[in-house]
């Protein structure tokens, strides 16, 4: 027998390393394998509920699907549909058009570079982010439409623009109230089981029930809130300070109006938000050790500088998870001006979802996925970035 042969041979075994499945059998894996084989029947869970609507979403949108030609089937539009909701006929680049908007997207831009030489943020994130800041703030933000021009979809951008109002004033409102619910619930008291039942109350109820009742509570003719106004003489001081437009005699029109109807949904939105602010932030405020309170009142500190100095730095995870699912959810308004006004008066207060559902309603299947995947792409960025924020100030 020739001596490589032996060689080989007789050092094959040595060398030998248990396949998977044999691991798997003698119970030897190790802690990769075994997490991965503990992960797998979620990870296909998630493939079939989630990954499998997503790419059909997705495929969809780049099809003309329209349920009323049933003729044309389903054919190939590329990104026609994209380009409806983003561009426009006859459009101009102007320096001054969205001055604002732009000036908040470069200061962001000098924010995310101070962020980065600070250590905070990775300077390749940074980079990808100013080139996004500088397409969107600078040049695609500079775009109007000129003369004769305008819009690919106007309908798309008035409930872009409601949606981002929504989202600022809801989320700031929820905190503004969530906040000081969280500080009072966690106060020492014999009843404060009782205020964390009642934070309970507005999270736990449904959100298309929650709109019915603040609609009914914001009737012009019958509603209790202009009840409570005539009652108390607000009515006759109304009169006198508002458009008359949108008051009449037993009150203000606050479903029938724009202003007043985006006033009423937006608050309503608040008061069943705050609640579930509040109870993240609670939870925050139990973890809190108690000792640095205590230290921080033998040093001397006022109530306000502990709130500012211990509770508020401490609280930060809490304020960052909360702040994501407030902002999430709030990018997928629909229940509540749907079930208040269905979007009126007029489509002031028809929301991104809310112009996605009338879109599927109306048969067209291909335009409504597309509206879809631009309001996922919204949510992915927006969460990537609040996960960014939340692991660089960890």
């Amino acid at each position: 027998m020739p001596l490589f042969f032996f060689m080989i041979n007789s050092s094959s075994p040595a060398h030998h390393k248990p396949g998977f499945w044999q691991r798997l059998r003698t119970g030897n894996l190790s802690e990769t394998q075994l997490g991965i084989l503990l992960l797998l029947p979620a990870l296909l869970t998630l493939a079939v509920v989630m990954l499998y609507p997503v790419l059909s979403v997705l495929w969809q949108s780049l099809h003309g699907e329209h349920l009323l030609r049933p003729q044309e089937g389903s054919p190939f539009v590329g990104f026609k549909h994209f380009e409806k909701l983003l561009w426009g006929r006859n459009m101009v680049w102007d320096i001054a058009n969205l001055w604002g908007w732009r000036l908040l997207g470069f200061l962001g831009i000098i924010y995310v570079w101070i962020s980065a030489f600070r250590g905070k943020l990775k300077k390749r994130l940074a980079l990808l982010i100013s080139f996004a800041l500088i397409l969107i703030a600078g040049i695609y933000m500079g775009f109007h439409p000129g003369e004769g021009g305008r819009w690919g979809d106007p309908r798309f951008w008035n409930a872009f623009q409601i949606t981002l109002f929504l989202i600022s004033s809801s989320v700031a409102g929820s905190f503004l109230v969530g906040l000081p619910l969280a500080l009072l619930a966690n106060v020492q008291s014999p009843i404060k089981w009782l205020g964390r039942v009642a934070l309970l109350l507005p999270w736990a109820m449904p959100r298309a029930f929650t709109g019915l009742t603040f609609a009914w509570l914001f009737q012009s003719d019958y509603g209790v809130i202009n009840d409570i106004f005539r009652r108390i003489g607000l009515n006759n001081l109304f009169h006198l300070i508002l458009n008359p437009a949108i008051i009449g005699d037993n009150g203000i029109f606050w479903l029938a109006r724009e202003m007043p109807a985006i006033i009423a949904v937006t608050l309503t939105i608040i008061w069943k938000t705050s609640s579930f602010v509040a109870l993240i932030l609670l939870a925050g405020l139990q973890s809190i050790d108690k000792s640095l309170y205590e230290a921080a009142t033998v040093d001397g500190a006022s109530a306000w500088q502990r709130f500012w100095r211990v509770t508020l730095p401490l609280l930060r995870p809490s304020i960052a998870v909360a702040l994501i699912f407030r902002t999430l959810t709030a990018i997928q308004t629909f229940d509540e001006p749907y079930a208040m006004t269905k979007g009126g008066p007029g489509r002031t207060l028809e929301t991104l979802g809310m112009y996605i559902y009338n879109t599927n309603n109306a048969s067209n299947i291909g335009y409504a996925a597309a509206l879809s995947v631009l309001l996922f792409i919204i949510s992915l960025t927006i969460t990537i970035f609040y996960l960014r924020w939340i692991y660089s100030n960890d």
